[in-house]
C-alpha cells in the first residue's frame, strides 16, 4: 500500500508537469497494478480459505511490478537507453505472470472452490496485461503505429484493469454494503460474463491491429454490453444498507456506469474512424470509471484492514464516508465530457485532497487509539 501511495503521488507530480504518458503509467500499472496485486492475493486467499503464498514469492512479484515500471517510466522520461525500458517492460510483464501463477497455486490449495470464477478472472486478466506490456516492449524497440498503441491500450485498460473489476464487483459490492450476493450472481453466470469480455477484448485487439473497424466496434459493443451484465450482478441493497454504506456503495455503480459509458464512446470513435479512449475519454475511464471505483472499495477495505476492535472499525467507516470525495469525482467526469478543463482540474484536486485528509485523520485514529 505504502509503494501503490508513492506511485500516486508521483503520478499526480507527472501530471502538473504536463507528462501524461508518464502520470498514465504511473497510476496504472503502478499504483493500480500493485493494489491488484494486494487485493487479489487477499480476496483468493480469503474466499478459498486456502494457506497464503510464502512471503518471499509475494515480495519478488511486487517488486518485479515496482522495479519494472520505474525503470520504464523514469528510463523513457530521463532518456536512458532503450535496452532499460524493455527490462523494466519485461520485469513487469513477469511480474503479473508471477502473480497469476500465486493465484492459481492459492486456489487449488484451498477448500473452497465457490469463488474459482474471480480467480479465473484475475488470471485472464493479468495474461491481458501481460500481452499489452509484450506490446509495449514492440512500440519501444520498433515503430509506434497507433493500431498497436491502441491495441495496447485496450489490453490493459479493458483486458487487465476491467476484467480484474468485473470478477471482483458482484462479490466484493456484498460485503460493501452487508447485504446478500445477488441471486443472479451464480459462477456459472459470472464464469459467461467473463468469456463475453475476454472474447471482447480478443475482437477488439484483432480488430485493431488488422485495421478492420468493423470487428473491433463489434468487440466494444459485446465489452460494453458485459460490462452491464456485470452491474446487473450487484446486490440490491435496501434503504438502511444505503445510508449505511453511503459513497462507498454509489462509488462502485457510478464508477461501473462511467465505464459502460466510455466504453461506449469508444465504440462511436473507432465507428468513425478514430482512435479509442481518446480524450476525454480515456481520462473519464480512468478518473471517474476505475479511480471512483477503486476510491470506493479502499473506503471500506483501509478500517477493516486497520482493525483495532468494533468502536475503531465504526469511527473508520465514519471518516471515510466522504459524500464530498464522491461528488467531485462525478463531477470531474462530466467537466471532462463538456470540456470545461478548469472544472475538471478543480474537481480531480478536491477529490484527491478531500481523499487524503481523510487518509490522515484514519491514520490519526489509529494512533489515538493505541496511546
Amino acid at each position: 500500500m505504502p509503494i501503490a501511495a508513492l506511485f500516486v503521488v508521483a503520478a499526480l507530480v507527472a501530471g502538473a508537469s504536463h507528462s501524461r504518458w508518464a502520470t498514465v503509467h504511473l497510476a496504472l500499472a503502478g499504483a493500480t497494478v500493485l493494489l491488484i496485486s494486494a487485493a487479489s492475493l487477499m480476496l483468493t486467499v480469503t474466499w478459498s480459505a486456502a494457506p497464503a503464498p510464502p512471503d518471499l514469492a509475494v515480495a519478488a512479484q511486487r517488486t518485479l511490478v515496482t522495479v519494472g515500471v520505474a525503470l520504464f517510466v523514469g528510463g523513457r522520461q530521463a532518456g536512458a537507453p532503450t535496452w532499460a525500458a524493455v527490462l523494466g517492460a519485461a520485469m513487469y510483464g513477469l511480474g503479473l505472470i508471477v502473480l497469476a501463477g500465486l493465484l492459481v497455486v492459492t486456489v487449488r490449495r484451498g477448500v473452497e472452490r465457490r469463488y474459482d470464477a474471480p480467480v479465473a478472472g484475475y488470471a485472464v486478466a493479468l495474461v491481458a496485461g501481460a500481452a499489452g506490456a509484450a506490446l509495449g516492449v514492440t512500440m519501444v524497440v520498433g515503430t509506434a503505429s497507433v493500431d498497436v498503441r491502441d491495441a495496447h491500450r485496450v489490453l490493459n485498460l479493458l483486458g487487465l484493469i476491467g476484467i480484474v473489476t468485473a470478477s471482483t464487483l458482484p462479490f466484493f459490492a456484498a460485503t460493501v454494503v452487508r447485504s446478500k450476493m445477488n441471486r443472479t450472481a451464480t459462477p456459472a453466470r459470472m464464469v459467461a460474463i467473463l468469456v463475453l469480455q475476454s472474447s471482447a477484448v480478443l475482437l477488439t485487439v484483432a480488430g485493431l491491429l488488422g485495421s478492420i473497424d468493423a470487428v473491433a466496434v463489434v468487440g466494444l459493443v459485446v465489452y460494453a454490453s458485459a460490462t452491464v451484465l456485470v452491474a446487473a450482478q450487484l446486490p440490491r441493497p435496501t434503504k438502511r444498507q444505503l445510508d449505511w454504506a453511503g459513497p462507498r456503495m454509489l462509488a462502485l455503480w457510478l464508477g461501473t456506469a462511467w465505464w459502460v459509458l466510455s466504453v461506449a464512446a469508444a465504440a462511436v470513435a473507432v465507428a468513425r474512424g478514430r482512435s479509442p479512449f481518446e480524450d476525454p475519454w480515456l481520462a473519464v475511464l480512468v478518473i471517474s470509471a476505475y479511480g471512483q471505483i477503486v476510491w470506493g472499495s479502499l473506503a471500506y477495505l483501509l478500517p477493516v484492514l486497520r482493525g483495532g476492535g468494533h468502536r475503531l472499525l465504526s469511527a473508520g467507516f465514519s471518516m471515510t464516508r466522504s459524500w464530498e470525495g464522491l461528488v467531485a469525482v462525478n463531477v470531474t467526469g462530466v467537466a471532462l465530457i463538456v470540456g470545461v478543463t478548469p472544472l475538471a482540474v478543480t474537481a480531480v484536486v478536491l477529490w484527491v485532497l478531500a481523499t487524503a485528509v481523510r487518509f490522515t485523520l484514519l491514520v490519526a485514529q489509529t494512533s489515538g487509539a493505541g496511546s
